[in-house]
């Protein structure tokens, strides 16, 4: 089995990472915009 590339960052724990604050920094502005606009 080889080791596949991932695309973009050189290692795939980055993307798990990448992934893992993207999704908080989307929790935490959706909550905010309904925090604001309620």
């Amino acid at each position: 089995m080889t080791e596949e590339r991932p695309p973009l960052l050189p290692h795939w724990w980055m993307w798990y990472v990448f992934v893992i604050v993207w999704l908080a920094l989307l929790i935490a502005g959706f909550y905010l915009f309904t925090k604001v606009f309620s």
